[in-house]
């Protein structure tokens, strides 16, 4: 089972080709749309959406292998991807625009692992996409089916 937490307002921009890639995966992926913290001041906002995802990920997934998406992370090609997630059951965190503290997040849960899809900046909802697309593709692999790679 593959778990995106993302905290986002909305995909409109690509939701159609996102719920594309769920219904592929069906029962084998889960989305959570965590909604934005709303303040005016940051600090405020990293330190409660931080909390927040501790918590559910404390609660809801403690069994988990944990993936924080962040471009200093590891880059991993797919089939290194496949090789990683090892048909383990897992959850992926990607931030909103002041992302979180990641300083508290590993202190707090020491088992996560950073990942990165390069050194550049995306916008959460083409991060999910390219992320829920990477997720087929490795489930693919998986089963010996071809798709490109």
């Amino acid at each position: 089972m593959f778990v995106i937490l993302s905290i986002s307002d909305s995909d409109k921009h690509f939701s159609s080709a996102i719920q594309e890639y769920v219904k592929r995966l069906g029962k084998d992926i889960k989305i959570e749309n965590l909604k934005p913290y709303k303040a005016d001041n940051h600090s405020l906002v990293i330190e409660k959406e931080t909390e927040s995802i501790i918590d559910i990920l404390k609660k809801k997934y403690s069994d988990y292998q944990k993936f924080l998406l962040i471009k200093e992370g590891k880059l991993y090609d797919t089939l290194e991807l496949a090789k990683v997630l090892k048909q383990k059951d897992s959850v992926f965190i990607i931030g909103w625009p002041y992302w979180v503290d990641e300083e508290k997040i590993k202190k707090e849960i020491p088992s996560i692992k950073e990942i990165s899809f390069g050194a550049i900046t995306l916008p959460h909802w083409l991060a999910k996409l390219t992320l829920v697309e990477q997720l087929y593709r490795v489930s693919t692999i998986w089963i010996w089916k071809k798709y490109h790679y």
